[in-house]
């Protein structure tokens, strides 16, 4: 499995490649077939009632890029955010040594009864399981060094960041607007949380009172997911998606200029019924709908197809974002969070949340 995502271009540092090297991912996974456990793919482990996933074990390459964010050092105290089924914190242990300590919390009493029975049979101590509602952290056992939010956050929890120690590191999936997330790399400055890196990733959503309350609607075969502050389910938006849709093949992208077009311009994400891609644009009342598609590879690279309804304004301004936008990197993005009761940082773009005020800058 490591060698596998190495051939693919994956960095792996020493440390951690030992780590996962040591934890075997089939006793976390016992009723899941060898071939997909090794596989590294996420594999879907509970649903709600209505089918749709709410935990799992995550892809090992997002679980790998994280570890690397984290920057874990023997000793350290670390919590973790949804336990899932503890191969994650498994990892964690092994990375922390005998000297450190690792605090798991899942919400549901049943992920968390499995995750210790997992961490048992796989012969790991040092880690603490418990059920709660992960947004308040635990702080008995603060303060950590490290924090890994393993569900995705439109906020950092207040509870959170009182216990991560001055210096310490948390890592979390951001959602940044209508839906789409960004992997945050954030170190503790004093009152603030200043960015170390930005990666492209996605995970299921925290759940819990404070976790992200999505405000999406289906219209025909459109699932539409608006963007902060953005409102018209019963305006021109139902009636754009009537439209036959215009479709045009856009400029090749990949993740990273989609997640910088979300943040920066876009206000928006369509799914269409029975189709697995996501897309990312624009939407002016007064201007139309428009969207871009990552719709799989061809020899030349990644495939993007533009999805437009109405006037042909707001498609206009998507393919000129798209052009900007095709040579910046995430690596150059600058996040810094302050609490929105302390006033708002600099940045290009702010995401003004509840707890915390966010701000972009594209370097």
């Amino acid at each position: 499995m490591i060698d596998q995502l190495k051939q693919r271009g994956l960095e792996v540092e020493p440390a951690i490649e030992m780590a996962f090297r040591t934890i075997p991912r089939e006793v976390f996974l016992p009723d899941v077939p060898l071939e997909r456990v090794y596989s590294g793919d996420a594999v879907i482990t509970k649903q709600d009632e209505a089918g749709r996933p709410i935990s799992s074990s995550s892809e090992v390459g997002i679980m790998i890029v994280m570890a690397h964010l984290l920057d874990v050092a023997p000793g350290q105290r670390i919590l973790e955010i949804g336990a899932g089924t503890g191969y994650n914190a498994a990892v964690l242990a092994a990375l922390v040594g005998e000297r450190g300590a690792i605090t798991t919390i899942d919400i549901d009493a049943d992920i968390a009864a499995l995750a210790r029975q997992h961490l048992a049979r796989a012969g790991v101590d040092r880690v603490a399981v418990i059920t709660a509602d992960g947004w308040e952290g635990r702080a008995d056992n603060a303060p950590y060094d490290r924090i890994e939010v393993t569900a995705s956050v439109s906020d950092l929890s207040p509870d959170w960041i009182a216990q991560l120690a001055d210096g310490g590191r948390i890592v979390l999936p951001f959602v940044l607007r209508a839906g789409m997330q960004a992997v945050l790399g954030l170190r503790k400055q004093g009152a603030d949380l200043v960015s170390t890196r930005v990666v492209p990733g996605g995970f299921m959503r925290l759940r819990g009172p404070k976790g992200p309350q999505p405000q999406i609607r289906t219209f025909d075969r459109w699932s539409v997911e608006l963007g902060d502050g953005v409102v018209d389910w019963n305006g021109v938006l139902p009636l754009l998606l009537r439209e036959v849709p215009r479709f045009a093949v856009a400029p090749p992208l990949g993740w990273e200029p989609l997640i910088l077009l979300a943040l920066l311009y876009g206000n928006v994400t369509l799914t269409r019924t029975g189709h697995p891609g996501l897309a990312v644009g624009i939407f002016d009342p007064d201007g139309g709908l428009a969207v871009v598609e990552l719709a799989g590879r061809s020899i030349a690279g990644p495939l993007s197809v533009v999805i437009a309804f109405g006037s042909d304004a707001a498609q206009s301004r998507l393919l000129s974002a798209i052009e900007e936008l095709r040579t910046i990197r995430l690596k150059g993005l600058q996040v810094v969070a302050r609490p929105s009761d302390s006033g708002a940082p600099e940045g290009d773009v702010l995401l003004r949340r509840e707890s915390f005020t966010f701000a972009f800058r594209a370097a």
